[in-house]
């Protein structure tokens, strides 16, 4: 629960730099009340007396969640003044000041906030009901396929785990009243327009309002937020926020045919950690030490154990001798079932194609590093049979 009340927390520090509105909050009254909930994709209302101390006390708060929400959106934060509009109260059961309301679009069975008047609750009580579906109002059903227009992919809950599995993804998660994605959107179109023809990544976006799933499983805390993916994997957030440094940023990260086991052997420009498939596994096995991280995309401690894994493989993308890998079990579930892997996250260190360590669940990142280092200095130190018999048979220089 408080982990959530941080989701809003970036839009909310902007009010420090944003000048406020003259009427940051709209006053309803019966001409236009109807009217604005018919209209609105949501309207969030304040019913009030002037004479009431807790609504004078609470007002500072609601003009800033208006300055928050109102500005270009299609959300309203709206209040009603129940010593002039008696009648439109009454028909609202009004019986107490403050009494707040959501009202969905078209929807006049409105939803009560009965939480905390403060404004990180407020918010995280909007994220909420954003999301929910009006009661009797029909939704168009969300598609699995993903449309791309004009270089943007509009990716939700039911498209975007397929989508991301393979490639590189430039992705937005945001929300529709947010003003700081409301200022990056026009910048984010604009990438997507000039990466369209670009077969090595794919722009996208999220509205975290409609795919709250999706933004839950990425863990996202504030709005905008920026990732890299690649293959699925998360390898990098940017905090870019206009149009030529977002382009600088794909410039630097863009990496083209990933994944190929020859650049990945030879350690040619390639991502830190290798997604191993059934195709490649037995090519990436011929390093000295392969250390792979057996995952699924479902897997909560395999979500948490991934920045882990991308800092273990930056620590060894140098040596050559080393190769740090990853396998998604649900996508190459055979790989999975012939080593036995029986839960998840699975850590095993093969040398030289045999096992050496097996870990499930995980170790802080120092001793993943000191396991491997033993492990290198121990080939590095005891030469093999082979290389024994090799010296042996190798003539001197007398007899040559």
């Amino acid at each position: 629960m408080y982990r959530r009340l941080l989701l809003f927390f970036p839009c909310l520090f902007l009010l420090h730099y944003v000048a406020p509105e003259e009427n940051p909050v709209y006053e309803y009254g019966p001409d236009n009340f109807k009217q604005q909930i018919e209209e609105m994709d949501g309207n969030f209302i304040m019913f009030y007396a002037p004479w009431c101390r807790h609504c004078t006390d609470f007002h500072p708060i609601w003009s800033e969640l208006g300055e928050l929400v109102n500005a270009n959106s299609k959300f309203a934060i709206a209040q009603v003044d129940c010593t002039i509009h008696s009648k439109l109260c009454h028909e609202n059961d009004i019986t107490g000041y403050p009494t707040l309301l959501y009202f969905h679009k078209n929807s006049f069975s409105p939803v009560e906030y009965k939480g905390t008047r403060d404004l990180p609750s407020l918010t995280l009580f909007l994220s909420e009901v954003f999301a929910m579906k009006s009661e009797g109002v029909e939704s168009e059903k969300p598609s699995s396929e993903v449309k791309i227009y004009s270089g943007m992919a509009y990716l939700n809950d039911h498209n975007i785990e397929k989508f991301i599995s393979k490639g590189q993804h430039f992705v937005m998660f945001y929300a529709p009243w947010c003003k700081a994605s409301q200022r990056l959107a026009p910048k984010w179109a604009e990438l997507a327009v000039h990466f369209a023809h670009n077969e090595y990544i794919q722009i996208g976006r999220v509205n975290c309002m409609d795919n709250e799933m999706t933004c839950k499983n990425f863990d996202i805390k504030q709005y905008p937020f920026l990732l890299w993916i690649a293959n699925g994997r998360i390898m990098g957030r940017a905090e870019e926020d206009t149009f030529e440094e977002l382009k600088a940023y794909v410039e630097r990260m863009l990496l083209a045919e990933n994944h190929d086991p020859d650049k990945f052997m030879k350690k040619k420009k390639a991502l830190p950690v290798a997604r191993i498939s059934e195709e490649t596994f037995e090519t990436f096995l011929e390093k000295d030490l392969v250390f792979i991280n057996y995952f699924a995309p479902w897997c909560a401690h395999c979500m948490q154990l991934n920045p882990l894994w991308i800092k273990l493989g930056e620590k060894f993308q140098n040596e050559s001798r080393v190769l740090i890998a990853d396998i998604d079990c649900v996508r190459s579930k055979a790989i999975c079932e012939m080593e036995k892997i029986n839960g998840l996250p699975t850590l095993i260190l093969y040398k030289n194609k045999k096992v050496v360590s097996v870990d499930h669940g995980g170790r802080p990142l120092e001793s993943l590093i000191t396991l491997v280092n033993e492990h290198l200095e121990d080939s590095t130190t005891t030469p093999t049979t082979e290389e024994n018999v090799t010296r042996e048979e190798l003539p001197s220089k007398d007899e040559l």
